[in-house]
Order: C-alpha cells, then sequence, then structure tokens
C-alpha cells in the first residue's frame, strides 16, 4: 500500500537533524483508520525491534503521534488511540516471544526423535539459526519497550510486568541477558519514579545476584549481571556513553 510505502521511506531517513520534517512527512499522511494506524505501529515496531541502536529516535517518532486518534473498524461511532494500539503491539510482541520458544522446543523434540545423522545436522543448524532470529527480536523489542517508558509512554506497572516475565524464566540466559539490557535502559527512571517503584526495584536486584551465584549460569551473564549491579552503585552513570549512530544508512551497512 502507499501509505505503508511512505512510512517505510521515512523511517529509513530517520536521523536527528532530519527528525522534525520527517515527523511532520507522517503528520501529513492520511492515516484515519484503525488499520492504518496498526500498519503504522508495526512498522515502527519492525524498525525498532531490527534496529535496537536507533530505538530511541523511533520511540520519538511514537511519541510525536501519541495524540492521533481515529475511528474503530468495527465500532465507527468509537475511537482508538495511537497510545492504546502501541500498547497492544508491546503484547503481541511479548506473545510473539512465547510462540517462538514453543516452535524452538518443538524442533529440539524433531532432532532428538530423528535417525539420520545428515537431518539431526541440518535441524540443528536450522534452530540455530531460529533461536538467534529469536534472540534479536527480544533484544530490539526490549530496547523499544524501555525507550517508550523513559518518554512517559508506558507506565511503572507496565515494565514490572515485562520485568517479573524475564525473572520467571530466568533459566533461560536470553532472558537474563534481555533483563539486563532493559535495566540498564529504564533502572535510573524507575529507581526515581516513586518509593513503590524501588522499592520494587530491590527486590528485582535481589532476585538478579541470587541468580549470578547459580553454578548453572555462563560467566559472560555472570559478568553482564555484575554491570548492571555496579551501574546502580554508581547512580546509573556509565563507565562509557552508549554511542548511537549518526545515520540510519550506517545500520543498514553494519546489518
Amino acid at each position: 500500500q502507499d501509505l505503508y510505502r511512505k512510512v517505510r521511506s521515512i523511517l529509513n531517513k530517520l536521523t536527528p537533524q532530519k527528525f522534525d520534517t520527517l515527523i511532520q512527512q507522517v503528520h501529513d499522511l492520511s492515516i484515519d483508520t484503525e488499520e492504518k494506524l496498526k500498519g503504522c505501529i508495526k512498522l515502527i515496531f519492525e524498525k525498532a525491534i531490527g534496529e535496537p541502536s536507533y530505538s530511541i529516535a523511533y520511540a520519538q517518532m511514537a511519541k510525536s503521534l501519541n495524540n492521533l486518534r481515529v475511528h474503530m473498524d468495527e465500532q465507527p461511532s468509537e475511537t482508538v488511540t495511537f497510545r492504546k494500539l502501541l500498547l497492544n503491539q508491546c503484547q503481541k510482541e511479548f506473545e510473539k516471544d512465547k510462540l517462538e520458544e514453543i516452535d524452538l522446543e518443538k524442533m529440539t523434540l524433531q532432532i532428538e526423535q530423528s535417525t539420520s545423522e545428515k537431518e539431526k545436522l541440518q535441524l540443528t543448524e536450522a534452530k540455530q539459526q531460529a533461536e538467534n532470529v529469536a534472540k534479536r527480536r527480544s533484544i530490539g523489542n526490549i530496547r523499544f519497550i524501555g525507550e517508550l517508558y523513559k518518554l512517559k509512554m508506558l507506565t511503572d506497572n507496565i515494565m514490572f510486568e515485562c520485568i517479573n516475565r524475564l525473572l520467571k524464566y530466568s533459566n533461560d540466559e536470553d532472558n537474563v541477558e534481555c533483563l539486563c539490557r532493559l535495566l540498564i535502559t529504564i533502572g535510573f527512571d524507575l529507581d526515581n519514579a516513586n518509593p513503590l517503584s524501588k522499592q520494587r526495584l530491590n527486590q528485582t536486584f535481589e532476585e538478579l545476584k541470587s541468580i549470578s551465584y547459580s553454578k548453572s549460569i555462563s560467566s559472560r551473564i555472570k559478568f553482564m549481571i555484575q554491570d548492571v549491579l555496579e551501574l546502580r552503585e554508581n547512580d546509573w552513570v556509565p563507565r562509557r556513553e552508549d554511542t548511537q549512530p549518526k545515520l540510519i544508512e550506517q545500520i543498514h551497512k553494519e546489518a
């Protein structure tokens, strides 16, 4: 569709220097139905997840569309906001993570049941590739959700739901890595939001410490947890600045 082609083109050009001009171009587009708005949100999500180092810019774009309101497809007399549809998309991404976990479990079972060494090798390679894709998506999704929270588009409660879900499945190291990355993104804001959030964050950090003592966890994840613990002790001031790419084109070249 022409609308989605234009949105993709704008997203590909998104840089801090061109931000205001490109945002105005999005506002000038005819995004006047629920279906169109959902489609645009999905495109923003896909770009943010695929290019996590630029998630701040995509989150800012989402923020600029926050007040957009359209009539609902099934109930034309009612309206739905960009923010509501964005929350739905966040939920869908988490559900997608669960489905990917189920698919990977099925692939593991297929490998175990296979009697052919050649087939086992092919299935193992396919599973490894699927795991890498799933991991990249999870990390991209978590980072984008974190940036949306920092822009006050998501609540403390939603963030703790994400944190608790990752802790619940902490036997999977990918989830612990995602949690560490999320805390690096939003830890300062949660720590300073209100006394209840600080208290809940204290509990999160106690659980993280417990995970780091586990003998089954890899050294890489232990060091990652240690970095997050030290970051909080240092009032969330990183030892080095997280560099942001200047141009989207650079990311495409590196990918």
